[in-house]
């Protein structure tokens, strides 16, 4: 069961690589870089609506997926179709930096998601995470900044464990 969790993980972490994309086929509602696609939000709705024993692995690889979409559009440039939109009827943009903000503190939010939902998988799920990160870099984006952008959001974790173990050692 343990192993099935993890190709549960795999396979959607997949399918969040593309999920932020859906919107391009949805231009009547939604603009790309819609601010409902590029975000959490549906990993967030599958663990609320999915009631199952898969819902973990699920929404974890979806985390995964979007948040390694979401470094790699953070490196792109803040104009026209690369800022994020609000849906239909406004359909404007959120503006050049706050796009980047955004986008950059869903990729966070979304790792840190996928750690929390397969505690179980410590240490694998980053190991995959940054795997899936260097395929999506260089065979899809070719190049290899989206992987750089995911290897920091990887070592933040690390970094808060750090801070932490140094503050209890000062308290202490």
């Amino acid at each position: 069961m343990k192993h099935l969790l993890l190709v549960v993980f795999a396979l959607f972490l997949y399918l969040g690589l593309y999920w932020p994309d859906v919107d391009k086929h949805l231009m009547s509602l939604l603009h790309h870089r819609s601010i409902l696609t590029h975000s959490i939000l549906l990993p967030l709705l599958v663990m609320v609506l999915l009631r199952s024993n898969y819902s973990k692995p699920i929404a974890a690889g979806l985390s995964a997926g979007i948040s390694i979409h979401l470094a790699a559009s953070v490196i792109s440039p803040m104009s026209g179709y690369s800022q994020v939109y609000l849906p239909a009827p406004m359909s404007n943009s959120i503006g050049a930096t706050e796009s980047l903000i955004w986008l950059g503190l869903n990729a966070i939010a979304c790792y840190f998601l996928a750690l929390r939902f397969l505690k179980t998988h410590s240490k694998t799920i980053p190991f995959i995470y940054l795997l899936a990160a260097a395929g999506y870099s260089l065979y899809v984006k070719d190049d290899v900044r989206p992987w750089l952008v995911c290897f920091a959001i990887f070592l933040i974790p690390f970094m808060f464990d750090k801070a932490k173990s140094k503050l209890r050692r000062v308290t202490q």
